[in-house]
């Protein structure tokens, strides 16, 4: 008896380039069609994004478009803000609550699950 198997393989598609600097800085840059290259001791992306590659301290593959949609979907639940020095700020329903709330400041929002993210608010 003769078996044949067949395996289909599917790579994941993501729509951007996310990249996150020192200062708390998110860039968003469309995946399709963009290349980056190292020059001179900078991150420099087809779409014109130029970035010192010493700020860097991520880059990943995302589906969300801004960091309100990032973070609406890594923190679930309430949302603790935090100063860089940990005092507590607040407990916030949600990103958007957070944000609508706070002025101007880098914060360490954390939520039930544990989950932590920061945010330069400008």
């Amino acid at each position: 008896m003769l078996s044949c198997y067949v395996a289909i393989a599917q790579a994941v598609s993501y729509k951007y380039l996310v990249v996150e600097t020192i200062d708390g800085t998110v860039h968003f840059m469309e995946a399709t069609g963009l290349s980056i290259t190292f020059s001179d001791g900078n991150l420099v992306a087809s779409d014109g994004t130029s970035i010192t590659s010493g700020q860097l301290t991520k880059m990943y593959f995302s589906n969300e478009s801004s960091v309100e949609e990032l973070l609406a979907t890594a923190l679930q639940g309430d949302i603790t803000a935090y100063t860089p020095s940990g005092e507590k700020v607040g407990v916030y329903q949600s990103v958007s609550d957070l944000k609508a709330s706070l002025k101007h400041g880098l914060f360490i929002m954390k939520d039930r699950k544990g989950n932590t993210a920061k945010i330069t608010l400008r």
